[in-house]
């Protein structure tokens, strides 16, 4: 059996395997960040979390895995770890942490603006794939550097690398997690001398790089204790979330694209070689399979949008809340103009981004018609905007890669709305691959420890033996196109305005 480890955006999960990748046992925990105010910058907030409260809700959920799952500690194979990208924990040169962000934390923006100009922002872009730096390691290091100067930091390490030296003692990194980093030559799977030399960053502060699927070191003494998994057990290493999710949902070849549609909904698309958008629109980063790379768009909010409207709507008091929500759809009339709402996913573009731009919910005028909208007809109004979300970010990687994506796969949280999936197919105008497993992050850390143990000779074949997926096809083709130009050019007018 294989536990891995997920330190999500809205909490931490553990999921126990099999080896033909099959779901024994889960748990998971929500947390909670600590968000400061505003600083020189307005909508830029600190964000930060307690390590060591972090960690013990993991342990917690490893404990809870193992009760649940009736499994002994010596059953356990091997842990993998994956985790949120651009979060970021640092070591002092005790092994102590000393800071500890989410993804979302940009109080480094001022000292990416500084970098930007030393290195340039076309000269980043294009050795690390990524644009703007607002929020990765680098700029928080460069920040820590200025205004925690009595505090040498000894290691940069991603969260899950964190975990994984949590458990084990030892540091390493990853391609995947290090094309996250703002401080990796995405071309050349390496630490970037350049960006190094020019920003006086010592070396000394990145971590051996490992590859996916490597054993990294056992379960020490002290971390069995606190996870009740036994001391000794292997540890693998896993890989940046969004692309072990991609592995979990099978997409390992060009061309081969996935969206994990969870709290954000992030869109991948597999390349063979690095490809870097001219545009700065799109992020290129490593897969955590060789000789692959990843040509990504993001919808940004979208489970976490969703949350929000049912909240609003009440539904959050059921016993199912999303089921609750979908039971309010009626089937859709065409005869009859349906809301728009633009609230949440969006087309990924970091470059152009508006923080005055308004978000929008669209109703037919007059409002009071007959027919007007209930509460059913907003929730398809916001599953709608997830679905052209996705669409238009895979328009986008088309636009950038030069060729079509074959099919799309989807996974995560959302992927078990039936209503969003139906909808998805119809907008895509063709058929979806729905993972049976909705956890495919955790899945593709499982599918690396599976390699890692020796039960598969790589990860093509672990992937094909333990990643399952339904077909699901359109009812009904040219559905949505005219109501997604539509969405297309609300978008772009929201896009020019302020408020």
């Amino acid at each position: 059996m294989i536990l891995t480890i997920d330190a999500g955006t809205g909490g931490g999960r553990a999921i126990l395997f099999d080896i033909a990748g099959r779901i024994l046992a889960r748990a998971h925990e929500t947390w909670r960040y600590d968000v400061g105010e505003p600083g020189d910058l307005p909508f830029i907030r600190p964000s930060s979390f307690d390590p060591e409260a972090f960690w013990q809700a993991l342990c917690r959920c490893v404990r809870r895995v193992l009760a649940e799952g009736g499994v002994g500690c010596d059953e356990i194979g091997a842990v993998v770890a994956t985790s949120q990208r651009e979060g970021c924990v640092f070591l002092d040169g005790g092994g102590h942490e000393v800071y500890a962000g989410p993804n979302a934390d940009a109080r480094g923006a001022l000292e990416a603006l500084e970098a930007q100009q030393i290195v340039g922002g076309d000269r980043l872009h294009q050795i690390t794939g990524h644009a703007p730096p607002f929020i990765f390691p680098m700029a928080r290091f460069l920040w820590f550097r200025k205004h925690r100067p009595s505090v040498t930091v000894r290691h940069i390490l991603m969260i899950s690398d964190w975990i994984l030296y949590r458990l084990t003692g030892e540091v390493g990194m990853e391609p995947s997690n290090a094309s996250e980093s703002m401080l990796f030559d995405v071309r050349e799977r390496w630490w970037s001398e350049e960006i190094l030399a020019k920003l006086d960053i010592p070396a000394a502060v990145l971590p051996p790089l490992r590859a996916p699927g490597e054993r990294i070191g056992a379960v020490t003494d002290a971390a069995a204790t606190a996870t009740g998994l036994r001391a000794g057990t292997p540890v693998i290493v896993g890989g940046a979330d969004t692309q072990v999710a991609l592995l979990g949902s099978g997409a390992l070849e060009p061309g081969e694209t996935a969206t994990i549609i969870g709290s954000t909904a992030p869109v991948q698309t597999v390349v063979s070689e690095p490809i870097i958008d001219p545009a700065g629109s799109l992020w290129t980063g490593c897969h955590v399979v060789p000789d692959r790379w990843v040509c990504e768009s993001n919808g940004g909010e979208a489970g976490s949008a969703y949350a929000w409207l049912l909240e609003l709507l009440g539904a959050t008091a059921a016993a199912d809340p999303y089921d609750t929500a979908e039971s309010w759809v009626r089937p859709r009339d065409a005869t009859q103009r349906s809301p728009l709402m633009l609230v949440g996913p969006a087309i990924f573009n970091l470059t152009t981004m508006n923080p005055y731009r308004p978000a929008g919910l669209l109703f037919p005028y007059p409002l009071l018609e007959v027919g007007r909208p209930d509460r059913g007809a907003l929730v398809r109004a916001l599953l709608e905007n997830i679905a052209f979300a996705i669409r238009g970010n895979c328009e986008q990687i088309v636009q950038v890669v030069g060729r079509p994506t074959q099919g799309l796969r989807v996974s995560g949280g959302m992927s078990r709305g039936k209503l969003l999936i139906r909808m998805l197919a119809d907008v895509m105008n063709g058929p979806i691959q729905v993972g049976t497993v909705a956890e495919s992050a955790a899945l593709g850390c499982a599918i690396l420890g599976a390699v890692g143990l020796g039960a598969y000779s790589d990860a093509a074949t672990a992937a094909a033996a333990m990643v399952r997926t339904t077909i699901v096809e359109p009812q009904g083709t040219g559905t949505y196109d005219e109501q997604y130009a539509k969405w297309r050019e609300v978008y772009a007018a929201f896009d020019a305005m302020t408020i």
